[in-house]
C-alpha cells in the first residue's frame, strides 16, 4: 500500500514542482473577469500545492505576484 502511495507523492517530483512555479509566476490578474480576492485564492492555491515540495512559495512570493498584478493593471 504505501508504495502505492509514494507513486502519488509530488513533492520530490521535479516536473510537477515546476509546471506549479511556471503556472504560478504567468498567472496574470483581469479586473474584467475575476475579483482581486478570487486571484488572491488562485495564488493561495498554488502555495498549498507546493508547501511541501523544496521549492515551497513564500508569503513574499504571494505578495509580490499580487503586487506585480495590481502594478500591470495601472498601466
Amino acid at each position: 500500500m504505501w508504495e502505492g502511495i509514494k507513486k502519488f507523492n509530488k513533492a520530490n517530483n521535479k516536473v510537477y514542482i515546476s509546471r506549479l512555479r511556471r503556472e504560478f509566476y504567468s498567472t496574470t490578474f483581469d479586473p474584467t473577469k475575476i475579483r482581486i480576492i478570487k486571484f488572491l485564492r488562485i495564488l493561495n492555491r498554488f502555495k498549498i500545492n507546493l508547501a511541501s515540495t523544496p521549492q515551497a512559495l513564500t508569503n513574499d512570493n504571494i505578495k509580490e505576484q499580487l503586487l506585480l498584478a495590481l502594478l500591470s493593471d495601472i498601466t
